[in-house]
């Protein structure tokens, strides 16, 4: 169901900042279509992100990304992206071209403790601190330069929720 929104919702921002669990909380109290665009490639491709990188490379990944960051694009109300998806260029353009990106940003420290021991996370795999904030550095130019609206992912869903939706409905 649409409801009135012409484009997705997409969800940005580095790993572990809440896109799954906001986008879900988005879907379920707005009563819309909601994907996960890394579990809608393990579905598709019938493998783990992991093992897509081990096969692939993170290159063949990013292809895989973009093709299905364009099906979904066309499919979902709302749409959580991995950490990654505007390292990718094909992606990174398209979501250039969207209107309502949020990026989730919050604390490293907090994201730090959320992925440490999280094996699906190719990324962040036996990475410390400093490693994740360096990758972090260098790609918050690409989330900033996308994002229509940046919120603080450690405040409450319901908070989140009232402050993206009352920007989004003042366009």
């Amino acid at each position: 169901m649409k409801n009135n929104i012409l484009e997705p919702i997409i969800l940005i921002g580095f790993m572990g900042t809440g896109k799954t669990t906001l986008g879900k909380y988005l879907a379920k109290a707005n009563h819309l279509s909601y994907v996960d665009l890394d579990a809608y490639i393990v579905q598709q491709e019938n493998n783990t992100i992991p093992d897509i990188f081990e096969q692939l490379g993170e290159g063949g990944f990013r292809s895989l990304e973009y093709k299905y960051l364009t099906e979904c694009i066309d499919r979902f109300d709302i749409i959580s992206t991995g950490g990654g998806i505007i390292e990718g260029e094909k992606s990174y353009a398209l979501l250039k071209q969207q209107t309502k990106i949020i990026w989730l940003d919050c604390d490293l420290t907090i994201v730090y403790n959320r992925i440490k021991n999280d094996n699906n996370r190719p990324n962040a795999n036996n990475k410390s601190l400093f490693d994740l904030k360096s990758l972090y550095s260098s790609r918050v130019s690409r989330y900033n330069e996308i994002a229509f609206k940046k919120v603080n992912s450690s405040n409450a869903l319901s908070d989140l929720h009232k402050e993206i939706m009352k920007e989004l409905t003042c366009e």
